[in-house]
């Protein structure tokens, strides 16, 4: 009969280790689950911030582009308007000048 309880309690401590270690095996799991985790939440916030910078770089060059061909745009009217006011301006001062005096 005493052997019986032996074997009992030694069943119930080898019982109980295999639990303690399965405890401490889920606790290491867990443990490398959320290092992994933390790694790939870095990683993602990382690659993240790489496209916002090389999308902040390309908007960037493409505005600079645009203002570089609005302000050519701009330039060539100003140009045009400065020419046609050289061509004009003494026969337009010469139209305000009859039509104030009705001369």
């Amino acid at each position: 009969m005493d052997d019986i309880i032996r074997s009992i309690i030694d069943i119930d401590r080898g019982a109980s280790k295999k639990l303690e270690d399965a405890e401490k095996e889920k606790i290491r799991i867990i443990s490398a689950a959320k290092a992994r985790e933390e790694e790939l939440i870095k990683q993602a916030v990382e690659n993240s911030r790489r496209e916002l910078e090389e999308l902040e770089e390309r908007e960037r060059a493409e505005a600079e582009s645009r203002i570089a061909e609005l302000d050519e745009k701009m330039n060539g009217r100003i140009a045009q308007m400065k020419n046609s006011f050289e061509i004009n301006s003494e026969k337009w001062c010469d139209e305000i000048f009859h039509a104030v005096t009705g001369v």
